[in-house]
């Protein structure tokens, strides 16, 4: 196996993690397991919104309903991305294109700052999420960037 195609592996098994969260958050979300977060841990969203997440969306169902929406709108959102991802990665850099790479190289770092973003109020509020806290979205990816983007740097590199 090459360099550039364990790049391009990772890449693809980067874009898989948000297809598979995407295309299943419609449907889990309003699962009993589901509303046991409103979206990083019931710890961490017990900590921060002052109560048992499945008790603060059944005492409010308008809360219930915008997380419902806010869901579907992410799950989508990750769906997208994650073809997006598979697709650079299987017809443009598994090709040797190093458009490629620069792609998914931005668009992987520019989501982590977000993620920094997200996660202030909780640590503000004390609830420092750890990283079996976090949901896989973000992690997952997160932990493959930097590999995919040096296996496929080096691959890329090594092409005539």
């Amino acid at each position: 196996m090459s360099a550039l195609n364990a790049g391009v592996g990772l890449f693809i098994v980067y874009g898989l993690v948000y297809v598979f969260i995407g295309a299943l958050t419609p449907f889990m979300h309003d699962t009993s397991a589901g509303r046991e977060m409103l979206f990083v841990s019931p710890r961490t969203d017990t900590t921060l919104f002052g109560g048992r997440p499945a008790d603060l969306l059944r005492a409010d169902p308008h809360l219930s309903q915008l997380r419902s929406l806010l869901l579907q709108v992410i799950g989508g959102l990750l769906l997208s991305a994650g073809v997006l991802v598979i697709g650079i990665a299987w017809f443009g850099l598994r090709a040797g294109q190093s458009w490629a790479l620069a792609i998914l190289s931005v668009a992987g770092f520019v989501v982590l700052p977000i993620w920094i973003v997200v996660l202030r109020p909780y640590v503000a509020a004390g609830a420092s999420p750890g990283l079996a806290d976090l949901p896989p979205f973000m992690w997952v990816p997160a932990a493959l960037l930097l590999p995919a983007i040096l296996f496929s740097w080096l691959g890329l590199r090594d092409q005539p």
